[in-house]
């Protein structure tokens, strides 16, 4: 995504918070942009994550697991005899389930918002549109939408992220539940029950959990969503 408005100047401590939610959300989208190999993912594992995400509390369910799969990736031993029977994933298991969440869409779990909000579930239809509208309202655009859509999932989370680094709270709000919040849960839902690994399974609900604690952080806004399908995130059938 590039940006043709003027960064905002920097303002004082206020903006801690959106700040560290930002870099939260950029990690994330780091995370589902590409494949990353167990041995790049140990070395997050070693570095805190998730334990440093300031969106997610230390004890829920979805960072748990998200620990659990990391730590069966590394090798480290696991006094929880739950957590301990996860197996560790190889690269190609990961590779294989990537491809089929984010390439093939073998799970039938698409990362863009339009195929879960259009009448069709296809992609770039009438939401992709309406994202971009709101992208162009902050003087943004994709770099490329054939290589990744305007509603795909990380560039989605990367423009909530810049709107909390500017400190447009509400329109971070606003976004999140005109858009990504609408169809998140359906995907979090079906990647988390149908991927083959357990670090993506963690990665789909623990993206869900950071999002919708980051709503419910920001302002309150009213909104009136975009005409969409009768057949809603629900529909996008088996």
């Amino acid at each position: 995504m590039t940006d043709d408005a003027q960064q905002p100047a920097e303002r004082g401590g206020a903006d801690l918070w959106p700040r560290l939610a930002a870099e939260d959300l950029r990690a994330l989208a780091w995370l589902h942009t590409t494949e990353r190999s167990p041995q790049v993912l140990t070395a997050l594992y070693a570095s805190g994550f998730p334990a440093t995400l300031t969106l997610v509390a230390p004890d829920d369910p979805w960072l748990r697991a998200m620990q659990a799969a990391l730590r069966a990736l590394s090798g480290a031993p696991c006094d929880d005899d739950e957590q301990a029977l996860i197996p560790a994933s190889s690269e190609d298991d990961l590779a294989v389930d990537f491809a089929a969440i984010y390439l093939t869409y073998a799970l039938r779990a698409s990362p863009n918002e339009s195929v879960w909000r259009d009448e069709d579930h296809l992609m770039l239809q009438e939401p992709t549109f309406a994202v971009r509208a709101f992208y162009r309202r902050h003087g943004l655009q994709v770099t490329d939408w054939r290589q990744r859509a305007d509603d795909h999932l990380v560039t989605e989370l990367e423009f909530v992220a810049l709107l909390l680094e500017r400190g447009e709270l509400r329109e971070a709000a606003r976004f999140l539940k005109t858009h990504l919040l609408t169809w998140l849960p359906s995907f979090a839902a079906r990647v988390s029950q149908r991927a083959a690994t357990p670090f993506y399974a963690a990665l789909a609900g623990l993206t869900l959990v950071a999002c919708e604690n980051c709503a419910a952080h920001l302002p309150a806004v009213a909104v009136l969503p975009p005409v969409t399908a009768a057949a809603s995130c629900q529909g996008n059938s088996e």
